[in-house]
C-alpha cells in the first residue's frame, strides 16, 4: 500500500480517537449541570400533600405551622391553624416575620389561592413548604379534623373552641370552653344540632380551669353541623331536653 495513504489513515484514526476521548470527558460536565438544573427546580417548588399525608405530617411534625389562606376561616379551619389571608396582604405581611427554618403547611378552598399562596413561601425563600391537595373540602370529606369557634349568646359570656372528625369509623367531638361557672344548682351541656334534632353530648366537666367535653361514638354524626353549650338544671340532670342556650357555633 502507498505510504501516503497509510500515513493518511494513521492520522484519521489518531484524529477519530482524539475526538471521541474529549466527548467523553466532556459528559460528566453535561451530567453534573442537568442535575444542578433539577436540585435548583427542587428547590423552587412546593409540595403536594394528599389529605391523609398532610394528617400524618401535621402529626409528626409537632412544630410545623398550618396556615389558612381563606377569608372563611370562622366557618370552618384545621385546628391549629393560622389565617393569613392572601386576598387582604396579610399573608405577604406574614411571611415576612416568619421563621424560616420552620415546616408550613398551607390550605384553602380553591387551588386559585392555595397555589399562589405556597408558592409565596417559595419565592421569599421557604424551603419546607406543602399545599393540601384538594384542599378544604377535600379535607372535609375525609373526615380529618376541623375546628370552629363558639360564641356567647346574651347575656352570657365565653367562648369556645370546637372539633370534630371522623376517622376509621370513629367519629370524634371535643369542645374547649371559657366560661364562669354556672349558677347555684346549674350545670353546662353539650349538644349536636341537626335542624331541630338535638342530641347530647353529655355534661361539660371542668378540666385545667376550662370546661371540656370529649365525645366519641362509632354513629357518624357529622351531620349534626351546630354546635350548643347550654345551661341546665341539676334537679332535671340529662333529660334531652335543651335549657338556655350559653354558646353556638357551627361546622360548615
Amino acid at each position: 500500500m502507498n505510504k501516503k495513504i497509510i500515513i493518511s489513515l494513521l492520522i484519521i484514526i489518531i484524529a477519530t480517537i482524539g475526538f471521541l476521548s474529549n466527548k467523553t470527558m466532556d459528559s460528566p460536565v453535561d451530567n453534573k449541570k442537568t442535575s444542578n438544573i433539577e436540585d435548583l427546580d427542587q428547590k423552587s417548588s412546593y409540595i403536594d400533600l394528599e389529605p391523609k399525608e398532610f394528617y400524618e405530617l401535621m402529626k409528626k411534625d409537632v412544630d410545623s405551622v398550618v396556615v389558612d389562606v381563606s377569608p372563611r376561616f370562622d366557618k370552618g379551619h384545621i385546628p391549629g391553624a393560622i389565617n393569613y389571608y392572601i386576598g387582604d396582604g396579610s399573608l405577604d405581611k406574614a411571611i415576612q416575620t416568619l421563621a424560616k427554618d420552620k415546616t408550613y403547611l398551607v390550605y384553602c378552598h380553591v387551588d386559585s389561592a392555595s397555589i399562589p399562596g405556597a408558592q409565596k413561601f417559595i419565592d421569599a425563600g421557604f424551603s419546607k413548604v406543602y399545599r393540601l391537595k384538594g384542599n378544604y373540602p377535600e379535607w372535609l370529606s375525609g373526615g380529618y379534623p376541623i375546628e370552629v369557634s363558639l360564641k356567647a349568646v346574651a347575656p352570657y359570656t365565653g367562648s369556645a373552641l370546637a372539633e370534630r372528625s371522623y376517622l376509621n369509623g370513629q367519629f370524634n367531638h371535643i369542645v374547649v370552653a371559657d366560661l364562669q361557672e354556672p349558677a347555684t344548682g346549674k350545670f353546662y351541656e353539650g349538644w349536636l344540632v341537626d335542624g331541630k334534632n338535638f342530641f347530647s353530648t353529655g355534661k361539660m366537666q371542668k378540666l385545667g380551669g376550662k370546661f371540656q367535653i370529649n365525645y366519641s361514638s362509632k354513629d357518624d354524626r357529622r351531620n349534626y353541623k351546630q354546635i350548643v353549650i347550654t345551661e341546665e338544671t341539676e334537679l332535671q340532670g340529662l333529660d334531652n331536653n335543651p335549657e338556655a342556650h350559653v354558646l353556638e357555633g357551627k361546622f360548615e
